[in-house]
Formats: C-alpha cells, structure tokens, sequence
C-alpha cells in the first residue's frame, strides 16, 4: 500500500524521537506548569512555539536536509 524508502524510514525515526524527547523534556515555552499543552498565540499563557508547530518545522526540515543528502551521493 504504502511504499517507504530509506529516506522516509530514517525521516519518521529521527521526528518520532524528537516528538517523544520534547515531549519528555517538556520545555516551559511549549507546556505550562501543570504539563498540558499552551495555545497558540500571543497573550499570557499561551506560545508563538506550541508543540505540533515545532514538530512540523523539525519533519518537513529533517525530510528536506535528507532528500538533499541523497542528492549529493
């Protein structure tokens, strides 16, 4: 059904550990003191960097920077 080449496999490990190490780690800009996820937006208690945001910036930048490593080989 779904065909995964090396690139995509080694894109999906390095995004699904950094989801669990910053979910782990549970860093005060993405999570309030109490652990649950801030909102998005500019007010108190809420981030410009929530969770699902920095996710998408680290899969679409780690899937990139490996399509381009694939190239130079």
């Amino acid at each position: 059904m779904f065909d995964f080449d090396e690139t995509s496999l080694l894109v999906l490990a390095v995004y699904f550990g950094a989801c669990a190490g910053l979910y782990l780690l549970k860093p005060k800009t993405m999570f309030d003191t109490y652990g649950n996820f801030r909102h998005f937006g500019l007010h108190d208690n809420e981030t410009v960097f929530p969770f699902w945001l920095v996710t998408t910036i680290i899969g679409l930048t780690m899937y990139y920077m490996m399509v381009l490593w694939r190239l130079r080989d």
